[in-house]
């Protein structure tokens, strides 16, 4: 995925991003793209942990529209990080090796 001057227009709302990206040296940018990976990740984590509360509230308890928006919540988080994810890795060009956890 390239990310440059000719974007496509679902990428124009990620603009911003792109140009604070282009104006670090690659370096710099893989670090920043590393801890994005490490906190989608987290995001990630979380979701699944607000979905499994959900599940386990909704078959012992009708009381389950709380834990249904928080699994909500988490999701959005989740996918708005990938979202910048996908865009820091577009303008990086590459996945970098992650160190080992």
């Amino acid at each position: 995925m390239d990310i440059s001057g000719d974007a496509p227009a679902e990428s124009a709302s990620w603009g911003p991003i792109i140009g604070l990206a282009n104006s670090l040296p690659k370096t710099r940018l893989e670090t920043i793209v590393i801890e994005a990976i490490y906190r989608h990740r987290y995001l990630r984590d979380v979701a699944e942990l607000r979905h499994a509360e959900c599940r386990q509230i909704i078959e012992h308890d009708d009381a389950s529209r709380p834990a249904r928006e928080a699994y909500v919540r988490a999701m959005i988080d989740m996918h708005a990080q990938q979202s910048i994810l996908s865009t820091l890795l577009g303008v990086l060009g590459y996945v970098p090796e992650m160190p080992a956890e």
